[in-house]
């Protein structure tokens, strides 16, 4: 019998995630503060919002065998996404790692709890992934790159070795990172751009070569 999980999160990352996980757990709900969230998918359930999985974590079957879980929150949000992982994981849930069938993880690359793998993506050689980050499909992710925590990698994209990407940095659809970057936390890379040099925290940075389109603040 397949472990039972539950998925945080509603929308297009949860429909990836389902048919990532289908095959190693079975999925008994999801949850999402939306109030506009579709009432089932594929046959699984959704559950409510905080408040109910506050009421549904009290459950007497589900204190006595608590369920894995995972975050499914998208780019942009690392941030939540950690902060949901560990409020969930205080209620005694168990957090897991979701990575693709297709996807090639080195055997000498470390990959963090909660973070996602998706399909044909590559994470090389001595590379270290921190918690809740996500990698997605087709993404490359080259020998000793560090990705810290909740910092998240679009479909295509690609980083050179030895490329750090700081925490709750995103790095979007098809862009380059050449080898030896820092990304700073909470930096953000835009679809398409060539990232040749340091891109500072908190900076948007956009087009070929990149360029700060806008500092945010922290």
């Amino acid at each position: 019998m397949l472990p039972e999980l539950i998925i945080w999160g509603g929308t297009g990352n949860f429909k990836v995630l389902c048919e990532l996980l289908r095959e190693q757990y079975r999925i008994a709900g999801y949850f999402d503060n939306n109030p506009d969230i579709a009432p089932h998918y594929r046959g699984i359930p959704h559950l409510g919002d905080w408040d109910a999985f506050l009421q549904w974590v009290q459950q007497p079957q589900v204190t006595a065998a608590p369920p894995h879980f995972i975050v499914s929150i998208g780019p942009g949000h690392g941030a939540v996404r950690q902060q949901l992982h560990e409020q969930i994981k205080q209620h005694g849930l168990k957090p897991i790692t979701a990575i693709h069938r297709t996807a090639f993880v080195a055997d000498n690359a470390a990959v963090g709890e909660g973070t996602q793998i998706y399909a044909n993506a590559t994470v090389c050689v001595e590379a270290r992934v921190g918690r809740n980050c996500l990698i997605n499909t087709r993404a490359s992710v080259d020998h000793e790159c560090v990705l810290e925590d909740g910092a998240s990698i679009g479909p295509g994209a690609v980083l050179a070795g030895l490329v750090h990407v700081g925490e709750n940095a995103d790095v979007y659809t098809g862009a380059v990172v050449l080898p030896r970057v820092r990304i700073g936390a909470g930096a953000t890379v835009g679809a398409g751009a060539v990232v040749r040099h340091d891109v500072p925290p908190y900076a948007v940075v956009v087009g070929n070569p990149a360029r700060v389109l806008r500092q945010r603040s922290g």
